[in-house]
């Protein structure tokens, strides 16, 4: 799998891949960078899908919360690892003592010695130190949870590689939804100068009797609809501009608009049960999922290994120093030994982490198995879409013409007699409705080639900047 410019990519596990993780997130922003500046025009009027694409790898909220997710993760192969180096500790104290003795005898069975002193209050200081030093030998679930380290690393790859790939058709989705904003407002404003014109001249045949005041009230409603709906229009730029900004953190001011001729190519391979198969081996949220699923598994070990024994190799060092009426004594002694525990009962504690562990790991792979059904649908869906999007812009494209030349015959049956007022606001409204219908028929084939690469798990910015080149320059 080959994703150009991504922040991360799937390789073999270990410890140097994991070093390689952390180093490829560090620069994730550059390689990105310098791939965007190399494709976008330096001195462009408007921006386009690359340059904004620019801003929202830097900036998008989603994707840099998953990077930090993965930067997280990643310090979770260090803390597995710590639990099988040694572990060294160093105590010490110090206090001051008061004695009172209130009795002295001599040594018992011995007839004639005095004591060993009289009596009194004593003050003395004691106080020591211990160095210990602890290697574990042998701890089941502390070598379990290395592994699940790997798999948890994996995961969150996977996670971050989705999330960029998401973050190519979420910005697509609100780019296009802006230029089908704005293609709709121009629309809107075509039909309200065309109606509004029309009810002029509706209303001078009415005045010099031509016409009958039916047709004037017809024209008139026409355009008062007209005008709601470049209202409603303009509101819908407003959203759509702002649904842009959310993805790139700033106003997208002046966009790029899409060029009249586009190819339209059909999906290769032109088979769409190769692409649902694929999709099943190579889509981001399948194979993250897949990771969870690693790592549950092993979890149902590691719970289990509460039932092993578990063998340290323990080493100390220490000092003590005390006095009082008997003399100070000083103590100085290092020991070396090995240490077994074997846990017994815990009460069914080990048990039923167990069973939870194991429930854990079902519920993970009935998400890997929604996964792979979800990626599967989504796939067959935007291979439809692409397939018929074709057949539709064809379609949409004629239809244009078609009302082209409606709106023209019923303009000359009108200056004839042939055709009224409202027929000619009915054929006007078709060709703006057409020439709607075809712009977001194009904006939507080329979104469903994204979501079509996306589903299988290929979809790269060398894919956005393909698109990017149907843009006006």
């Amino acid at each position: 799998m080959n994703h150009d410019c991504q922040p991360v990519v799937h390789a073999a596990l270990g410890e140097a891949t994991r070093a390689g993780a952390a180093r490829r997130l560090r620069r994730a922003s550059l390689p990105v960078l310098l791939a965007l500046l190399s494709l976008v025009p330096l001195h462009a009027s408007a921006a386009d899908l690359l340059s904004l694409f620019q801003l929202a790898a830097e900036r998008d909220p989603v994707f840099k919360g998953a990077q930090a997710g993965l930067r997280a993760t990643l310090e979770a192969f260090p803390q597995a690892r710590a639990g099988l180096l040694p572990s060294v500790g160093i105590a010490a104290n110090v206090a001051r003592n008061f004695q009172q003795v209130t009795e002295v005898t001599a040594p018992a069975g011995v007839d004639g010695v005095d004591g060993f002193g009289e009596g009194g209050d004593f003050t003395f200081t004691s106080g020591g130190y211990s160095l210990n030093v602890t290697q574990p030998l042998y701890h089941r679930d502390r070598f379990i949870q290395l592994k699940q380290a790997d798999s948890r690393i994996r995961q969150a790859q996977y996670e971050v590689d989705a999330v960029y790939q998401e973050l190519i058709v979420r910005l697509s989705e609100r780019y296009f939804a802006l230029l089908g904003a704005a293609d709709n407002l121009d629309f809107a404003g075509a039909e309200l100068t065309a109606l509004r014109r029309q009810l002029e001249e509706t209303r001078q045949r009415f005045e010099v009797g031509l016409i009958a005041i039916t047709d004037v009230e017809e024209a008139q409603a026409g355009y008062d609809l007209s005008v709601a709906q470049e209202i409603e229009a303009r509101n819908l730029v407003d959203d759509a501009r702002e649904a842009l900004h959310e993805v790139i953190g700033q106003e997208p001011g002046a966009i790029a608009e899409l060029r009249e001729q586009i190819p339209l190519l059909s999906p290769e391979p032109a088979d769409i049960a190769a692409w649902a198969d694929q999709a099943l081996v190579q889509n981001l949220r399948v194979a993250a999922a897949g990771a969870a699923v690693d790592t549950a598994r092993e979890e149902i070990d590691r719970q289990a290994a509460g039932h092993f024994p578990t063998l340290d190799l323990v080493g100390s060092h220490g000092f003590d120093t005390t006095g009082g009426r008997f003399g100070n004594v000083e103590t100085d002694g290092t020991s070396i030994g090995v240490q077994l525990a074997v846990p017994i009962f815990s009460g069914g504690a080990v048990v039923s982490r167990t069973h939870e562990a194991a429930e854990r790991h079902q519920q993970a792979i009935e998400r890997r198995e929604q996964a792979r059904r979800e990626s599967y649908r989504r796939t067959r869906v935007a291979f439809l879409g692409v397939v018929a999007g074709i057949s539709r812009i064809k379609a949409l494209k004629q239809a244009v013409q078609s009302s082209i030349v409606s709106v023209a015959s019923t303009k000359a049956g009108l200056e004839v007699g042939t055709r009224t007022a409202v027929d000619v606001v009915v054929t006007e409204r078709a060709l703006f409705g057409a020439r709607r219908d075809y712009a977001r028929a194009r904006y939507n084939y080329l979104l469903d080639t994204l979501r079509l690469k996306f589903a299988a798990g290929t979809l790269t910015t060398g894919d956005l900047a393909a698109v990017n080149g149907f843009l006006e320059r």
